[in-house]
């Protein structure tokens, strides 16, 4: 394994991939979200702040009239509820789960973690 990589500084990553590419020539050149990524996630949770919840059906590009903004909806269960209890988070960002107790899209989705 590599041990000579060398990682640009948090402030430097224009120049360092303007250095590297072969598509741009100066750091001005640098796009962020098309040459490199943005410094955060941009709202995507680790899989591990959904501890406690175990996913029962994911929906990409949903048009249901509830979450229609959204990238893709995944509905969990919460584990060791009894009762059982219905939850649904949107683009895999923790902050947006919410429980559903009742209404149209709850009665939709409850059935499938019986």
């Amino acid at each position: 394994m590599p041990t000579d990589r060398t990682y640009p500084a948090a402030d430097g990553v224009d120049t360092w991939y303007a250095g590297k590419s072969s598509s741009v020539t100066t750091a001005d050149d640098v796009v962020v979200g098309v040459h490199v990524g943005p410094a955060s996630a941009g709202g995507v949770s680790p899989a591990s702040a959904f501890d406690g919840y175990t996913p029962v059906e994911r929906i990409d590009s949903p048009a249901d009239g509830w979450n229609d903004a959204a990238d893709y909806v995944v509905y969990f269960g919460k584990d060791d509820a009894d009762p059982v209890e219905l939850y649904k988070a949107t683009n895999g960002d923790i902050s947006t789960l919410t429980q559903l107790t009742t209404g149209t899209e709850y009665n939709a989705f409850i059935g499938h973690l019986s």
